[in-house]
């Protein structure tokens, strides 16, 4: 037998030496939890996709915490919910305790030794339900049933039961004398307060284990992971959304998406020779009975696909289904392999709509013989032709001659289009419509720490996100953190002070192109924005 060994030490039996296809089996008992490929992809923050992580928060806190195993993973999920964001101490969440705690940053408190063995996995904060029903046990001397009791009421949030378990909590702690009373008052206090915040452990175990294995999954597989993802966008809140940064996400790892190719004829996102395709029913407008309609009618007329001409494409296909999928199949680039721009295609689609059946099936027989579609309307004109059509098909042949406007396609247009259809414009962005020749940095460039000190990046505006500034000399104003994308990624973590904001907000609103000019932040993930300009189209 043959294996396929990663770097990190994984190895996968090879199932056909021919096509290097691997067995995955995804079981997490099969799977390596030490795979230090798995855990750096976690602590990189790039957990778009992951169980439980993948929103900018789960992110955000994967880079902050950096996990290394099971148990610390089930501590990330745990204070990612909204009560340990909310819960504050000493002026910070609990959230923040725990990674502070965790990474060093502040010391770890256990209040009493007798606490130590329950809460030293978690840094000495109760972030679980658990934990509160063994401190019951230790302290008061619980039972079981009594535990449980206590886990309810803090599950239900009921002060009233509390209340009473409380008493019970005071009165074993007294007989046991393991802590005093003013401890076990404290202590108590603490698990009241758990009530709006703590989790179960198991069901934090096993989110933990379904996001490791969704991590490992992308880590060892990811081509396979985004292109199942994005056949799964559709069923997001916010699909649009959803494909734009897992596409964003893939390019980031190297990972190409294209935008739709006629020649597959794949209905849903697939991969192919080592790219990631548009299904057909992922463009707007064109839905399961266009994409049986286009495969019955490419299947009956044994049409190839990969070496038909744009005319054979044009009478044999899109003629045959209705005019607004045909116009977006063409729009997003579905047939960008035809040596022809879209607004060409799109202008000769609109020529052809114009003619008659029997002016069409005319056609058919002239295409092997015929150079372009003026070629064909020459061929037609210099046969029998009914007099009524005369005069319109040579209006259409100067049409064809002296179109109205332009039929080249500008960057901007094309964006727009994939953007509006696909939900993301793959082939080109609205930035290459401007000059942006005084930047030094993309935003891929910046998230690899390949960017010097005097940091100048281009970007389109995809959100803002407002805030009052608590302290120094612009307490109370506004401060505004931005996130900017260019074709090789996104920036989530662009940082305008009060001061800067107050200059350029004008400027900062969603779509717009500008550039940032700036330096990274303390914490190296941040762009902290010095000037703002905006470039010449």
């Amino acid at each position: 037998m043959k294996y396929f060994t990663y770097n990190c030490g994984c190895k996968f039996l090879i199932e056909k030496e021919e096509s290097k296809s691997i067995e995955f089996n995804p079981k997490i008992e099969n799977l390596n939890l030490e795979c230090s490929r798995t855990w750096e992809l976690i602590s990189e923050g790039n957990t778009k996709g992951c169980f439980q992580l993948e929103s900018r928060l789960g992110r955000t806190m994967a880079k902050k915490l950096k996990p290394e195993n099971i148990e610390q993973l089930s501590g990330l999920i745990s204070i990612l919910r909204p009560g340990c964001l909310e819960a504050l101490r000493d002026g910070k969440s609990v959230t923040n305790h725990y990674i502070d705690r965790k990474n060093g940053q502040e010391s770890v408190d256990y209040f009493h030794s007798c606490l130590e063995p329950i809460l030293n996995a978690s840094y000495g904060e109760m972030i679980y339900q658990e934990q509160a029903m063994e401190i019951a046990k230790v302290v008061a001397g619980f039972d079981l049933q009594e535990a449980d009791s206590l886990r309810k009421a803090i599950g239900k949030k009921k002060p009233e039961e509390m209340a009473k378990i409380k008493k019970k909590f005071m009165k074993g702690s007294k007989k046991l004398d393991i802590v005093n009373k003013e401890e076990a008052e404290q202590i108590f206090s603490w698990i009241e307060k758990s009530q709006r915040y703590s989790f179960n452990k198991s069901h934090a175990v096993s989110y933990a284990i379904n996001a490791y294995l969704s991590a490992y999954a992308k880590a060892h597989f990811p081509k396979i992971f985004f292109a199942s993802y994005l056949r799964f966008a559709k069923d997001k809140i916010d699909p649009q959304q959803e494909i734009k940064e897992l596409i964003q996400n893939a390019g980031e790892m190297d990972i190409e998406v294209k935008p739709p190719d006629i020649r597959l004829l794949n209905d849903l996102f697939c991969l192919k020779d080592g790219s990631i395709y548009f299904g057909l029913t992922d463009i707007k407008g064109v839905g399961n009975s266009v994409f049986e309609k286009l495969k019955t009618v490419i299947s009956e007329s044994k049409i190839n696909l990969n070496t038909a001409t744009w005319e054979e494409i044009l009478f044999t296909v899109l003629i045959n289904i209705n005019s607004t999928a045909a116009k977006a199949l063409i729009s997003c680039g579905a047939f960008r392999f035809l040596n022809k721009t879209r607004n060409e295609m799109l202008y000769e689609l609109s020529i052809a709509s114009k003619l008659t059946k029997r002016e069409i099936d005319i056609f058919r027989s002239y295409i092997p013989k015929c150079k372009g579609l003026t070629d064909l309307i020459n061929m037609l004109l210099s046969g029998k032709i009914n007099k009524r059509r005369l005069q319109s098909i040579i209006e259409l042949k100067q049409s064809l001659l002296n179109p109205p406007f332009s039929l080249s396609d500008s960057p901007e247009w094309i964006s727009d289009n994939e953007d509006s259809l696909l939900g993301y414009a793959i082939t080109c962005s609205k930035i290459d419509m401007y000059d942006i020749s005084m930047t030094n940095c993309t935003c891929k460039e910046f998230k690899n720490g390949n960017c010097g000190n005097n940091i100048m990046i281009a970007g389109e505006i995809d959100r803002i996100h407002t805030v009052k500034t608590k302290k120094g000399n612009f307490k109370g104003m506004d401060m505004a953190f931005i996130s900017l994308s260019d074709s090789t990624g996104n920036l989530d973590s662009i940082i305008c002070f009060a001061e800067q904001y107050r200059e350029y907000k004008n400027a900062l609103f969603d779509g717009n192109i500008i550039i940032v000019k700036g330096k990274r932040s303390n914490a190296k993930d941040g762009l902290i924005v010095e000037k703002i300009f905006l470039p010449s189209s």
